[in-house]
Order: structure tokens, then sequence, then C-alpha cells
């Protein structure tokens, strides 16, 4: 935990290189090759003023979220690798924006509902569970809070049919 990083300590350099890997991570996984550079900076701008530090907040977390939808090949493992937060990861100060932007998908809350029964089934042991600890502990930190668990739309709640695993 000594690791962590206070929160916004990101600068913004720093902000903008993570944020051009992620889209070019995205880009070259989506389609094969990058696209061209200057719709780069068209997307990033659709975000708001590019000299804004918020700007490239919101567009590396909208761009991380993609990543994590189109990426996800077993929903058991978006839990326990790609949305187990931890403080010692450089994105770990994003982690609820980088959430609310994967929720905006339609079949996200699916997806997690299908990950947390395969995580809670007797496939996997508790240790198992354990490596989803960030996931769950993010989950928790959103109890209470406006941001809720749902999508868009306004739906929010508890995700259906995983009362009983936890």
């Amino acid at each position: 935990m000594g690791n962590a990083k206070p929160l916004d300590a990101m600068k913004l350099p720093e902000l903008k290189r993570r944020t051009r890997r992620t889209w070019d991570t995205l880009n070259a996984w989506k389609d094969g090759v990058v696209l061209q550079p200057e719709n780069f900076d068209k997307e990033v701008a659709a975000f708001g003023d590019r000299r804004r530090k918020d700007t490239w907040i919101k567009a590396l977390c909208r761009f991380q979220a993609m990543l994590a939808y189109e990426s996800c090949v077993d929903s058991w493992a978006l839990l326990t690798i790609t949305f187990n937060f931890s403080p010692d990861r450089w994105d770990y100060e994003y982690r609820h924006q980088i959430l609310d932007e994967f929720l905006m998908y339609p079949e996200a809350l699916e997806i997690i509902k299908t990950g947390l029964e395969s995580l809670f089934s007797d496939d996997f042991s508790s240790q198992d569970r354990e490596e989803a600890n960030g996931f769950l502990k993010l989950v928790a930190e959103r109890e209470g809070t406006n941001r809720g668990f749902g999508n868009a739309d306004g739906l929010v709640g508890a995700i259906p049919g995983i009362g009983s695993a936890a």
C-alpha cells in the first residue's frame, strides 16, 4: 500500500501517454492496425478541451472501458484481472470512472453477473475468489454512494441472480 499514489496524482503528460497507449491498443486489437493518428486527437477532443486534465481523464476512462469490453473473453477474468484494481496499479485512481464507463454497455451487468456466478461456483476455490478482491472492494466502495451499480438509463441496484452467491 505504500506505493499508492494520492488521488489525482497522475500528471498530465503521463495521463496523455496512458490515454494514447490505451487508444492505440484498442484500435490495434480491434482492427489489426492503428487507425490514422489524427483520429486520436479528434476522439479526445470529443471529451472537451484537450488542454484540460479532466478531458484526458474522461478519454482515458472511456478507452479503458472500451478495451475491457472489446477484449473480454471470459467474464470471470474481467473481474479477476481487468477490474481487479489494487492501489499499486497505475489506473487505480480512475477505477470508479472506468467501471462507470463500462456500465454504459447494455450487456455490462450481464457480463459481471456471469463472472460472479462463475467465480462463486464450485469450479472456483475460495483462493480463486480472493483474486477478485479488488473488484469486490470496488463494488463495496460504491455502496451508499450516488454511483450505485447500474446503467446509464438509471437502473441502479443489485445484480439479479447473485444474491445467494456472496
